[in-house]
């Protein structure tokens, strides 16, 4: 069956490649990657011979070539995918590839590694659970102010991709919108220099921090608002009937103390 291969790759120490990928770099004949130079380069480190591969340049400008991708692979061709570094799905150009081939029916397989997302919040000393990522930031610190921002009333451990060269401008704004938020900076994972920074938002003039090289940003902030559960809503509801009053007054009055529908409160009250 034909299908389409996502192969992760190195994001820095090539020891990390797993024998599954190698078998598919190796055997395959058939790429797309986001870059044909750095591909031909890291098969040569590999000692893979590239002159019979057919290499196609597959990346976030390359959108009228999925058409006729889908129609090569649905008539029996198998391509596999690679990003630069890491997984091409991440932060990568894969995802509207992947969607069309799935829409057509074909076998996707991924051939998984080594993740910076995954590999930064086990380094960070951050709450793991729940985590969000959310790619790389926007450039223009109003904008960055107003994701930071929507933060603050949220709980968790929230990832991004910055570029060294705007950091420390990030981490201003950062400080002043969650001056409570604690903060993780990992740069050059997996590779020689690889460091990992951890501090207070507000305190982030105090550390030094070199800013080059690959940087993901994890940030863990615990809002101070009070969070009603389910449970606590059953709660409420318990002690309201037990004095005679309607369901669906009571999820009315629910619906203005807790900012929920009343009838997704109406739904919870009864749910036994």
């Amino acid at each position: 069956m034909s299908t389409l291969k996502l192969v992760t790759l190195p994001i820095g120490n090539l020891s990390d490649i797993t024998k599954r990928a190698m078998d598919v770099l190796t055997n395959e004949r058939k790429f797309l990657a986001e870059d044909t130079r750095n591909l031909r380069k890291l098969l040569d480190l590999f000692d893979i011979d590239s002159s019979n591969k057919h290499i196609d340049s597959f990346h976030d400008h390359s959108k009228s070539k999925i058409e006729h991708l889908v129609a090569k692979i649905k008539s029996g061709e198998s391509y596999v995918l690679v990003s630069d570094a890491g997984s091409p799905i991440i932060s990568d150009p894969a995802f509207p590839l992947v969607r069309a081939c799935i829409d057509a029916d074909i076998e996707i397989e991924s051939f998984p590694g080594v993740s910076s997302v995954l590999l930064a919040l086990e380094l960070s000393g951050l709450p793991p659970q729940p985590f969000t990522f959310y790619g790389f930031l926007p450039r223009d610190d109003s904008k960055k102010r107003e994701t930071f921002s929507s933060l603050s009333t949220n709980n968790g451990t929230f990832i991004y991709f910055e570029s060294p060269h705007r950091l420390t401008k990030t981490l201003k704004v950062l400080g002043e919108a969650l001056p409570e938020a604690q903060i993780a900076i990992c740069r050059e994972l997996t590779k020689k220099f690889e460091t990992v920074y951890r501090f207070k938002a507000s305190e982030w003039e105090e550390v030094e921090i070199k800013s080059v090289g690959e940087i993901v940003l994890l940030i863990h902030n615990q809002s101070s608002e009070k969070v009603l559960s389910n449970k606590k809503i059953i709660s409420l509801a318990s002690d309201y009937l037990h004095k005679k009053q309607s369901p669906k007054n009571l999820s009315k009055l629910l619906s203005e103390i807790l900012g929920i529908g009343s009838k997704e409160i109406y739904q919870i009250i009864n749910r036994d």
